[in-house]
Formats: C-alpha cells, sequence, structure tokens
C-alpha cells in the first residue's frame, strides 16, 4: 500500500505529532508499505528529499504570511502532486487546509485525517474549530488524540488513541531514581498549566528535606523559560529519555510525555488552567486509572499497536 503522509512538522524537529508520525513511518515500512511524508523544509540545511529509514521525505519551504503562505504551500503540493496520485491512502496530520484544495481535483482519493489537539486559550478560536470539523466531514475515516476532541468538535471518530512508546521500552529504573526529582516535558507557556505547576514547586521545593522536591529539569522551551529557571535546570527541547530515567515524578505537557514517563517508571502529576486542558486530562486514562492499572494500560500503547490500528483502518475504507 502507498500511504502519504502529510503534516507540518517532521523528524528531526521534536514535538509529538512529529514523533508520532515518524514512528508509525518507519513501522508500517517495516510491515510492507510504501511510505512517504511532505512535510515543511523548517531549516534551509535540510535536504528537499531524502530518504530515512526507508521512508522518503519531501520538503517545501513558505513565507511565514497567513494567506500568503498558504497559497504558497498550494503550489508547492500541487508541484508534488504525483504523490497524491500514486497514494493509495493520503492521511494528514492537524493541517487539512492545506490539502483541502485537492479534494476537488481528486475526489475518489482515501483520506483519513488525525487531529492531535486544540489551542489551549478560551474561548476556542471558532475558524479553528470550523476547519476540524470540515477536515473530519470531508475525510473518509478520523482519529482523535484523546476522547476530550469529541466534546469540543461534536464528532465521534473512527479511531481515538493517545500515542504509543516502543514494545520495548518499559524497563525497571528503581536503582536510577533520585528522590525527590521532577522533570516537565513540554512547551514553556501559560496555557499548557506551567504557572500552576510553579505554583505548587513554591510550596513543595526543600532540597535534603525528605517528601520535598530536590531537583527540577524542564525539557522545553518558550515564553517563561526566564521563570522556570528559577526553579531548576531548562535544557530546551530535547530527548527528555535521560532525565525521565532519574526522576520520581514527571509533570508531562501532554499524552505522549505521559506514556513515555511511565514507561520509565515516574508517577505523574498533571495540572491546566484553563476548561479545555482539564477536560484533556480528566477525560483520559492518565486522570481515570491509578498505580498498576494505568502502567498496565500504558504497556499495551505502542506504537507497532497504533500502527495495525491505522493499517485496519486503511483497509476497511469502501
Amino acid at each position: 500500500m502507498k500511504i502519504l503522509f502529510i503534516t507540518r512538522l517532521f523528524y528531526p524537529h521534536i514535538g509529538g505529532v512529529e514523533k508520532h508520525v515518524y514512528e508509525i513511518s518507519k513501522l508500517l515500512k517495516k510491515k510492507g508499505n510504501d511510505i512517504t511524508v511532505l512535510t515543511e523544509k523548517y531549516d534551509d540545511l535540510l535536504k528537499n528529499s531524502e530518504v530515512i529509514e526507508g521512508v522518503k521525505i519531501v520538503r517545501f519551504s513558505f513565507p511565514r504570511v497567513k494567506l500568503l503562505g498558504l497559497i504558497f504551500i498550494w503550489s508547492q503540493i500541487l508541484r508534488n502532486r504525483k504523490l497524491i496520485r500514486e497514494a493509495d491512502v493520503i492521511h494528514i496530520h492537524d493541517v487539512f487546509i492545506w490539502y483541502f484544495p485537492f479534494c476537488l481535483l481528486y475526489p475518489k482519493k482515501t483520506v483519513v485525517t488525525t487531529i492531535h489537539g486544540l489551542e489551549w486559550d478560551l474561548p476556542l478560536m471558532k475558524l479553528s474549530i470550523f476547519q476540524k470539523r470540515l477536515a473530519a466531514r470531508l475525510s473518509n475515516r478520523t482519529v482523535g488524540v484523546g476522547k476530550f476532541l469529541e466534546k469540543y468538535l461534536y464528532i465521534k471518530f473512527d479511531l481515538l488513541t493517545y500515542g504509543g512508546v516502543s514494545m520495548n521500552q518499559f524497563i525497571d529504573t528503581k536503582k536510577t531514581k533520585v528522590q525527590g526529582s521532577v522533570v516537565y516535558v513540554g512547551r514553556l507557556e501559560e496555557n499548557t498549566g506551567i504557572l500552576e505547576f510553579i505554583k505548587w514547586l513554591k510550596h513543595s521545593i526543600g532540597y535534603g528535606v525528605k517528601g520535598k522536591v530536590s531537583k527540577v529539569d524542564f525539557c522545553g522551551d518558550g515564553p517563561l523559560r526566564k521563570e522556570c529557571e528559577k526553579y531548576g535546570t531548562v535544557h530546551g527541547f530535547c530527548d527528555p529519555n535521560p532525565y525521565l530515567k532519574k526522576a520520581e515524578y514527571c509533570v508531562p505537557g501532554g499524552y505522549l510525555a505521559a506514556l513515555e514517563a511511565l514507561s520509565y517508571g515516574c508517577k505523574l502529576k498533571l495540572f491546566w488552567n484553563n476548561k479545555v486542558k482539564e477536560d484533556y486530562w480528566k477525560m483520559s486514562p492518565f486522570y481515570k486509572l491509578r498505580g498498576v492499572k494505568l502502567k498496565s494500560w500504558a504497556k499495551g500503547q505502542t506504537w507497532d499497536k497504533l500502527a495495525d490500528e491505522y493499517l485496519d483502518l486503511y483497509n476497511h475504507i469502501k
């Protein structure tokens, strides 16, 4: 099967959506499929086209101007329309607006859309909600990352997911854990709920005091970097796994970070500062399940399982 993924950012860029598409692409290739990723060339040093682990990546640049940028994106995809013509499945991750004109040019193409999230600020942007609902309407199948999306988009997804971890990622890290250590993984922005975490830190830090926070690492970056540096070390966007191995607690910015934290034996601490983010967590297994049940559920959320679910979705489209 020839599958074309369309996503704004991709490997080597660091982020939840990027990792989601990267891991699934590699596995679908191993399962005998032909995979191409069409994405933004966010760095001039990147190649326009290359193959990584059997996955073909096609990149293009565009100006950072709203309307002009979108028109340029459409023109670049038009140049690469051969990828669309040859694909059995077009799988779009969040950026359905990039593909919108091609629904008219190729009305019989099989289209799957994965919606990874919403803007966290309230009130939610009506245009963004409209675009996501339109994407669902014009797609043959839809995938939602999180149950909360059904509440806000009034969509019943064909598949719900929370991301994945590698099958061999669950390891015993008891000997490496530093008591009272905390790692935050995600953007250092107000709408993530990080200020609520910082409020909690103010009353919890007590270096050398039993039961208190002894060390804080921030794996992320953003406008609140200087504020976070008052309470710990900010490492920027980086691989969080070395810090997860040592941390007793993890404050995840999203589902993928939460899954990875659980795979390294971290205890989760969840924070939010608005109703959307509150529902994001409270309507998920990360909040509803506890202890052994949560870890057991997390172990079952592998990239391999999700790749098979995607294939099943593709194969059952009439």
